[in-house]
Order: structure tokens, then C-alpha cells, then sequence
């Protein structure tokens, strides 16, 4: 996968950049003139949710990107949720998160979401996090790398049915550790010798309000959400209408493209407003009762000491049975299974699995180029899941990511044919030399030449056939006005 031309407006603000196939410098003189934003609205307008820069509302602006894989061409559109891809002259749309592996399915021709979960974290090292993160964790906003995933995948190994499990008895957890907190709040209740009383009728009514407020809840989420798909809808029709585009039919008649003729929308548009008007009478019916309901609490506090909402807690957890033994013992057993499966999750990822060694050996021979060698990369294999960070820093562990990342890279080409971008932010920095840096950087020219890679920098690197875009002002300015 290739970038070939990227394209960003904001209001009446317009930036195009061009790649070379090969390498490219982003590169300015000094910071803060838009060379980490670049970077990440390219993944932004791939479908990715890259959290924005200061200053920039990625959700707000309009994205063209023209990507080439496998001698294809798209051209990709992105506007907030929505997304288009045009290959061939046959656009397909698409919604945001929803239909995210579609659209990854579409560019990279892999299904295996595993797979496709780690390809950011594999070949994106983002100023932020990307030159500490070596084998798991925050690639940039809420987008995650995992190497277990990865090498499942890369190996096709399918543990799914035990993840599922996993993350339910996760949950389960969870659930049953608050439950146990409830009972030991209980034990302190009646430790300190607290009266709470029990069904009073400020009490009954205190309840009733709760109750009710529970009910308004999901009636205030769907107002919500059907008000912003009637809203959303209007202005994707008024945006298609005034392209004034007309469809043929098989009559060989030319019907334009309205909110008339698109089929399903008035009907559509019908039912959500009926909806909308039955969720509206809803609401207003719970809310008069709260109100009534308020209106007798306010009475009755003129007149008679109510609990404070402490006591009204403390009467309502007291209220509640719970067996803190019998919780200890599920607590105890969902712990004991939510082991079992770690380890067996980590037995199907490893069994067999020949893409370890492989990742190890590429591992271990870029570390030893770079100076490092064994005395920070072990000798065994299972090596590459290693959580010790903390003996590295500076230098030494920026050179160790490197030669993950490479090795990811590399393993991701020869086992699903992906040949990735790689793309690398602000290299520089963090304690490590100019001459480190480029000596990495040659590394990628000698052994990924097929790849292209993008360097944003405020240092012009000695390399071949180099691209240089520099970027003089910030990335969207007055000079970028259409």
C-alpha cells in the first residue's frame, strides 16, 4: 500500500501534498507547523480514529486520499462517519466505526481482523507513544497494538471462542468485585450503629422519582439519536442534490438524484419523525410525574425533616442481600478460569507458531546491527512478548522498537502479502542522535525498498531519492485558502 496524493479542507482552507512511491521527508525548519497533523489525518481519512491536533477538528474537515495496493487505485473520501472508496469508477459507501474492517478488507484484500487490528501499530510510530511502544499498548488515542494478536493472526490461529469467553468472564469479574464492595459498605453501616429507616413514604416516593429518571434515561439516548439521523440524513440529501447528478435508467431515461427519487428516504424520513413524536409524548409523559412527584418532596420538606443523601444511600444499600461469602467464592472461581484461559490462550498463540522464531531471528539481527545486540534482546524466542521495559531508555530502547517494528513489518509481507507504508514521526529527539536515526533509516532503504517510507522531521536526512515536502506555515493557513 502506497499514499499518492492526500487532500485537506477546513472552511475555505485547502491543502493538497503528492508522495513518491519511494521516500519522503515532511520536513520544516521548526516545530509546530503541521508535520505530526499531516501524518495522522492520512490515517484519519483511512478510516482510522485518530484523535485530532491542537487547534484542528479532524471531524469537522473533508479528506481525499488516493491510495495505489497490488497495482489498484482508490480514491477515498472521508467526512466525519462517512466514508467513500472509488475503484474503477465504482464508489462504494461506507459508515464509521461500523464498517471499518469492510473498508481495511477493501484496500489491503485481508479478512483476518486480527490481522488488520495491529497494521497501524506495526508500521505508524507516532511522536506521542510510537517510539516507546514495542510490543502492546496505546498506539495513538484509543487505537491499540497487541503482538499475541498479531502473531495469531499472521499464523492463522483462531482462539476466538476462548477471547469471547475471556472477555466475558472479565466482565462477570467486575461485576461481582462491585457487588462484594456493596457488602463490605454494608458491614461498616452496621458497624458504626447507623439507623436507617425502612419503607417510609418520602422513602417510597424517593424511589419512585429514581425509578423514573431510570426510565427517562433511554427515551433521552433514542430522542437523541433519531434527532441526529433526520438531521444528518437532510444534509447528506442536500449535499448529493447539489451536485445535480442524474442516474440513467434502463429506459434510457435520466432521473435526477432528489430526496424524491432517492427510494426509501421520504418512507424512511416518515417513520423516524412518527417515532420521534411517539418518544417526544414519552417524555413528557415521565416528566410530568417526576414533576408532580417533586412538587409533593418540596412540600413535605417545609414541614418534616427529611434524610439527607447519605442516610437515603446508606437506607438503600442496607436494602440490598448480600452474601459476601457465597460472592468470594464466585470471585475466587471466575479468577481461577480467567487464568485458565490466559494460559490457554497463550499455548494456542505459541503451539506451532512458526512466525515467533521468525520475528525473534529479524528481531535479534537488526538489534545486533544497531550496537545492541544480546545484551538487551535474549536469546529465546519468546523474547518478543517480554514486558521488561524498564531496563531500557533512551538510545537503546528507541533502536529496539525500531527492530520490532521492522521485524512486524517484514513478517506482515510474507505472510499476508500487505506491503505497508512506514511511516515515522519526529525520529529525532528523546536522546537519541541524528546519525542513529539516519543509520535506521538506511536500514529501510536497503532491505524495504519496496516500501515507502515517510519520515516527518525538522532534519533533512543524507538519503536517495528522496521526496522532500516542506512545510514553511502551519498546514491549514491563509496560503492553503482555495
Amino acid at each position: 500500500m502506497k499514499f499518492v496524493k492526500f487532500t485537506l479542507k477546513e472552511g475555505f482552507f485547502k491543502k493538497t501534498v503528492e508522495f513518491s512511491g519511494k521516500t519522503n521527508i515532511v520536513y520544516s525548519k521548526k516545530n509546530s507547523t503541521g508535520k505530526t497533523t499531516l501524518l495522522r489525518a492520512i490515517y484519519y481519512a483511512l478510516g482510522y480514529p485518530v484523535p485530532s491536533t491542537k487547534g484542528i477538528q479532524f471531524d469537522q474537515m473533508e479528506f481525499w486520499l488516493k491510495v495505489v495496493n497490488d497495482d489498484k487505485e482508490y480514491n477515498l473520501y472521508r467526512h466525519g462517519p462517512y466514508l467513500s472508496i472509488n475503484e474503477d469508477g465504482e464508489q462504494k459507501d461506507y459508515s464509521l466505526p461500523t464498517d471499518f474492517y469492510e473498508i481495511m478488507w477493501t484496500l489491503t484484500g485481508c479478512k483476518n481482523a486480527e490481522v488488520l487490528d495491529n497494521l497501524l501499530g506495526a508500521s505508524y510510530l507516532d511522536q506521542e507513544k510510537g517510539w516507546t511502544l514495542l510490543n502492546r499498548g496505546k498506539v495513538i488515542g484509543n487505537i491499540s497494538f497487541n503482538i499475541e494478536a498479531l502473531v495469531r493472526g499472521l499464523a492463522g490461529k483462531d482462539c476466538s471462542g476462548e477471547i469471547q469467553r475471556l472477555e466475558s468472564v472479565k466482565s462477570l469479574l467486575k461485576k461481582y468485585e462491585y457487588m462484594l464492595s456493596f457488602g463490605k459498605y454494608q458491614e461498616e453501616i452496621y458497624d458504626i450503629g447507623e439507623d436507617v429507616g425502612y419503607d417510609t413514604p418520602e422513602e417510597a416516593r424517593d424511589l419512585r422519582i429514581a425509578t423514573l429518571k431510570v426510565e427517562r434515561e433511554p427515551i433521552l439516548v433514542e430522542l437523541k439519536q433519531i434527532k441526529d439521523i433526520l438531521r444528518k440524513n437532510i444534509m447528506f440529501v442536500n449535499y448529493i442534490s447539489a451536485f445535480k447528478l442524474a442516474v440513467r435508467s434502463s429506459t434510457g431515461e435520466e432521473i435526477p438524484v432528489t430526496k424524491e427519487t432517492l427510494v426509501g428516504f421520504i418512507d424512511n424520513r416518515g417513520f423516524l419523525i412518527a417515532r420521534r413524536e411517539m418518544l417526544t409524548a414519552d417524555l413528557s409523559n415521565v416528566n410530568r410525574k417526576i414533576d408532580l412527584l417533586e412538587k409533593q418532596k418540596n412540600k413535605g420538606n417545609q414541614l418534616f425533616k427529611v434524610q439527607t443523601v447519605i442516610e437515603a444511600f446508606n437506607s438503600a444499600i442496607k436494602k440490598i442481600n448480600v452474601d459476601a461469602v457465597a460472592t468470594r467464592k464466585i470471585i475466587d472461581q471466575l479468577k481461577k478460569e480467567l487464568q485458565n484461559l490466559q494460559k490457554q490462550i497463550r499455548f494456542m498463540t505459541k503451539q506451532n507458531n512458526n512466525v515467533i522464531g521468525e520475528l525473534h531471528k529479524c528481531i535479534s539481527a537488526y538489534a545486533m546491527e544497531l550496537g545492541i545486540g544480546e545484551n538487551y534482546v535474549a536469546p529465546n524466542k519468546d523474547y518478543i512478548f517480554t514486558n521488561d521495559l524498564k531496563s531500557l531508555s533512551g538510545t537503546i530502547l528507541h533502536k529496539i522498537v525500531f527492530s520490532f517494528k521492522l521485524a512486524y513489518i517484514k513478517q506482515i509481507k510474507e505472510k499476508t502479502g500487505i506491503v505497508l507504508p512506514i511511516v515515522l514521526d519526529s525520529p529525532s529527539g528523546r536522546e537519541v542522535e541524528y546519525n542513529t536515526v539516519e543509520a535506521m533509516l538506511k536500514i529501510v532503504q536497503r532491505d524495504y525498498s519496496d516500501h515507502q517510507l515517510i519520515v516527518a522531521s525538522i532534519h533533512d536526512y543524507e538519503l536517495r531519492d528522496k521526496n522532500i515536502i516542506e512545510l514553511k506555515n502551519k498546514l491549514v493557513s491563509e496560503e492553503s485558502v482555495i
